[in-house]
């Protein structure tokens, strides 16, 4: 059978949730076969068998692996908390229109290199109509920034990034009362468009907002009495219906076995991604591309090679292989987008997606390129040695 029929045949239908797995654990939405149909066409799955049998016919051996993926992210006090562990699973965003007009974000989230202040401040802007040059954003300094438990199990955008969405659209109202005490009409009359105050109507200017800044902080004695100004909004956020936002996705590695040496070449990857709401397209891509990459350095390379005293021999850069630029194939990452309901956001997460389906389809190609000569592979890395032995060669 081939293997896109049997994930056909075994995915759960994706209207098929909410449902629950057997062992209880809650799945809100996924789209399994959404997510597999994209991936099909993406990767033009007929042409590629069709080219496959004719290289066959030449003694050249290619695979295509499947591997399809679900994600634990977003976790709340289900995760950590139940076991007593003080880990928290919230996470705080302060935000303050400051005397210039410029926007201050503090967030408990922390950067690792996906992209947290850049996801922060796009929130934060949207929300406000502020320009990304007029939002700074501190992060995860526990000194300054409201309490949280900083970035970890994919959870900055779908926790980090609600609270700042919920922080930025309380300052919003705050500053639209001001702009309308000011101005004489009402909050709903009124948008924040371009770091201006303007008619909700038609878009007309009426104040910019570095001036109403100046009038709030230097000049309150002229506000209409009554009025006490607060350009300053703190949120928390933390998941309490689902215990975790699972994603889903799909991964497929089409590559070549040269079966007298045993050296893979990868030709190309795709990977089909479900994270929910997509704040930055390029951040999640590159972020999943990175991800795959480390996938890939499982399924055919990483290894910790011990001697008979129990010693590490390859405990350097030099001995331990990882893969390189030179190693990495085309990655063509695509996306299905179902938003968890849990957040007005209705992000997921995207940090382990990558890796998490990579090894798999690798292995899986593998597989499917021996599979004329009988032979299947149970282990990764799937080196040189490991697929002479199982073609019998050595």
């Amino acid at each position: 059978m081939d293997p896109v029929e049997i994930r056909r045949r075994n995915l759960i239908a994706d209207d098929a949730y909410p449902c629950a797995s057997p062992s209880g654990m809650k799945f809100e939405q996924l789209s399994h076969h959404a997510s597999l149909a994209k991936l099909l066409q993406m990767m033009d799955y007929d042409a590629l068998r069709a080219e496959q049998a004719a290289l066959r016919a030449h003694n050249i051996y290619r695979g295509i692996g499947l591997a399809s993926f679900i994600e634990v992210t977003n976790p709340s006090a289900a995760f950590y908390g139940v076991g007593g562990a003080k880990i928290s699973s919230q996470d705080g965003v302060a935000v303050r229109l400051d005397a210039q007009g410029s926007v201050i974000c503090q967030t408990s989230i922390t950067e690792q290199g996906q992209g947290s202040e850049s996801l922060t401040a796009q929130i934060v802007g949207s929300v406000l109509g502020v320009s990304m040059d007029r939002v700074r954003v501190t992060l995860g300094d526990t000194d300054n920034t409201p309490y949280g438990g900083g970035t970890w199990a994919s959870r900055g955008a779908g926790i980090g990034g609600e609270a700042a969405l919920q922080a930025a659209k309380a300052l919003r109202r705050n500053i639209l009362d001001v702009a309308a005490a000011i101005l004489q009409t009402t909050p709903a009359g009124l948008d924040i468009v371009n770091n201006s105050i303007v008619n909700a109507d038609d878009g007309g200017p009426r104040i910019e907002l570095n001036e109403l800044a100046r009038i709030v902080y230097f000049r309150p004695d002229t506000l209409p009495p009554g009025i006490r100004p607060e350009l300053m909004a703190t949120r928390h956020f933390v998941p309490r219906q689902y215990p975790f936002a699972f994603t889903n996705g799909v991964q497929a590695s089409w590559l070549q076995v040269d079966t007298e040496t045993g050296f893979v070449k990868l030709l190309k990857h795709w990977v089909i991604e479900d994270c929910g709401t997509i704040i930055n397209p390029q951040l999640v891509d590159e972020q999943i591309r990175g991800g795959v990459v480390q996938g890939l350095g499982a399924a055919l390379f990483e290894k910790c090679i011990y001697d008979e005293r129990g010693q590490l021999t390859n405990a350097n850069m030099a001995d331990y292989l990882v893969p390189m630029s030179g190693e990495m194939p085309d990655i063509e990452v695509g996306h299905v987008v179902s938003p968890t309901q849990e957040t007005e956001l209705g992000a997921k997460g995207a940090g382990e997606a990558g890796t998490a389906g990579a090894a798999a389809a690798v292995a899986n190609a593998v597989n499917d390129a021996l599979r004329p000569f009988g032979a299947t592979i149970t282990e990764i890395p799937l080196t040189p040695q490991v697929i002479l032995t199982a073609l019998g060669r050595i």
